[in-house]
């Protein structure tokens, strides 16, 4: 699981921006969000609120990174990391990024840092502290020499054994490729790092958003397809969300692809060897037909999925999802939830995954505020806010964060919100709009 986050310089986060799911000692909605592994009193969600432009979704983006970084190595010397410094600064364009991320994975926690920048991997640092023991260790540093774009990897004591293992990896540990990354291009046997990134592929799913190019129909359909989910689990999502749905129907076929976005889905880390082969040879992709059977007082009724409205077509999509988070661990992040959602619905969702879900973990973005109405729908320390200090820089606290004395005296914490008390709201302007001037056309 993860424990938490920290960023910087990063599209728009200028300093160090943490996001974490350690749980404080609140007890409140206990059994529903925290999860208790190793020691750690861990959180199911991170939720992420703010005015628009305020950074939330650079702030999954950032996270993101992390996993990207370890599981898809750079090619080639020349490939470049595409994403953005500040650019509200400019002493930043010349300042590296970094990403820190403590995490649990099997029976250890590990504190892995990373400094970077567009062209090459500045810095790595692993440590690692095993359950009951207070102490950490090193479990590696690499740094690199930015002249000669050489890098070196030093071991901590405990693992200097693995020196000779370590030395045929550096053959392969590029000035833009991770330790991680170089560790998949290599034959060596390291059978730590092999679990930390078994890990994270497993733990780790990509970013959603409502402008996502993953097709989460065809997610939800296909994980029906291999098992890992079945289609009487998504039809008891759909009847319980009562979306009017009572069963539905799959069926693969294969659809033609517009030269440009076959293009995309050719050059995108996302899209399987074998779709890309599909692609180039036939310009054609795998899709699956859904059909939703509804009651009729003649008896079921097919329709198709697009004659569905958004919001029954966004939970099939996410059902998916959901169920995936319950029948494993995984965490996930996902820009905009509440997206062509009813606001009950929405809830609906998140109260299943909490009551639900073992070790999995939800970070989200959301404008929907109005949960901040029900105290036994959150908890202070689950609730992250979004805003932009004078500079334009994002800055991210939890509720929790506020002095408890001060918290104490608001009960009411979506009034405190509305009404600025949180920050992290829009300052908006009038809304009188100057007519055009007939006499000057």
């Amino acid at each position: 699981m993860i424990i938490d986050f920290t960023v910087s310089n990063f599209r728009s986060i200028k300093e160090p921006q943490t996001i974490s799911f350690e749980a404080t000692e609140d007890h409140h909605l206990e059994d529903y969000y925290v999860v208790e592994k190793g020691g750690y009193r861990l959180l199911k969600t991170a939720t992420i609120i703010g005015a628009n432009a305020s950074g939330k979704t650079n702030i999954l983006r950032a996270y993101s990174m992390f996993p990207g970084l370890v599981l898809q190595p750079s090619v080639n010397k020349s490939d470049k990391f595409p994403y953005t410094k500040f650019a509200l600064d400019s002493d930043y364009a010349n300042k590296d990024s970094s990403i820190i991320v403590n995490f649990l994975c099997n029976n250890s926690k590990y504190r892995y840092e990373i400094i970077f920048n567009n062209d090459l991997i500045v810095y790595e640092k692993l440590n690692r502290t095993p359950f009951g023991i207070h102490t950490d260790h090193l479990v590696f540093e690499r740094n690199t020499n930015k002249k000669t774009m050489l890098s070196k990897i030093m071991l901590g004591d405990q693992y200097k054994n693995n020196q000779k293992e370590i030395d045929k990896l550096t053959t392969n540990l590029l000035h833009n490729r991770t330790v991680f990354g170089a560790f998949q291009w290599s034959n060596v046997n390291l059978p730590w790092m092999l679990e930390i990134v078994r890990w994270i592929a497993s733990y780790c799913m990509p970013i959603i958003s409502s402008s996502s190019n993953l097709n989460l129909k065809e997610y939800t359909s296909r994980s029906i397809d291999i098992h890992a989910i079945t289609n009487e689990q998504v039809s008891a999502l759909l009847q319980k969300a009562d979306v009017g749905i009572n069963g539905f129907t799959t069926k693969k076929v294969d659809i033609p692809v517009s030269p440009y976005y076959a293009a995309e889905l050719i050059n995108s880390n996302l899209v399987s060897f074998e779709m890309k082969e599909q692609l180039r040879k036939t310009s054609t992709m795998p899709d699956v037909k859904v059909k939703m059977m509804h009651n009729s007082n003649k008896g079921m009724v097919e329709f198709d999925f697009d004659e569905e409205s958004r919001g029954t077509q966004r939970y099939y999509e996410l059902a998916g999802i959901l169920l995936t988070l319950i029948n494993g661990s995984k965490i996930v992040p996902i820009d905009e939830l509440e997206y062509s959602m009813h606001p009950d619905l929405y809830e609906h969702f998140l109260v299943t995954f909490l009551t639900n879900a073992k070790e999995s973990q939800i970070i989200y973005t959301t404008h929907m505020r109005e949960f901040l109405s029900d105290r036994n729908l959150y908890r202070d320390d689950s609730v992250w806010i979004a805003q932009k200090d004078k500079y334009g820089a994002t800055e991210v606290y939890s509720i929790a964060d506020f002095d408890k004395e001060e918290l104490m005296q608001i009960e009411n914490r979506y009034g405190a919100y509305r009404s600025g008390r949180l920050g992290g709201i829009p300052h908006l302007g009038d809304t009188y709009v100057e007519p055009l001037n007939s006499d000057k056309q």
